[in-house]
């Protein structure tokens, strides 16, 4: 079985790396799921056994980092290596946000080795839309705009 929280948090860490290798004076926070250890009984025996669960973590039930560069600027992020993305923007969306104050709201998706698209939320934060605005190929920002 494919571990989500270990892929996703490697994802996140290459993203922080990338940030502060491309973007010096840059101040970055990675907000990493948490596990914890809880007593089970293992259905085979019967025996209490101890079974590591992911707990969700994430900055406003949506944000797995934040960005703030050299100049102040502060972009948040959803990092994500789900294709499914539509429920990411949905919990994107069950924060007010206010676009065009300074901030931009990213979902950074992992398509496969090397190759990361970058979109930005927009439009109203009741129906927000995400539009591409780069990609990163091979560790090289590539812009779509």
């Amino acid at each position: 079985m494919k571990n989500t929280s270990k892929t996703g948090n490697a994802f996140q860490d290459w993203i922080l790396k990338w940030i502060l290798e491309n973007y010096k004076g840059s101040a970055v926070h990675n907000q990493k799921s948490v596990a914890k250890v809880i007593k089970l009984r293992d259905p085979k025996t019967g025996q209490l056994v101890d079974r590591w669960v992911s707990q969700r973590n994430d900055i406003l039930g949506c944000i797995d980092l934040v960005w703030v560069d050299a100049e102040g600027f502060v972009t948040f992020i959803q990092a994500t290596a789900d294709t499914g993305i539509s429920r990411k923007v949905k919990e994107l969306a069950q924060v007010h946000w206010n676009f065009g104050r300074g901030y931009n709201v990213e979902l950074w998706l992992k398509r496969g080795a090397g190759n990361v698209d970058i979109m930005r939320l927009t439009g109203r934060s009741d129906s927000p839309s995400l539009i591409k605005v780069g990609s990163i190929i091979r560790r090289k920002l590539a812009f779509d705009f």
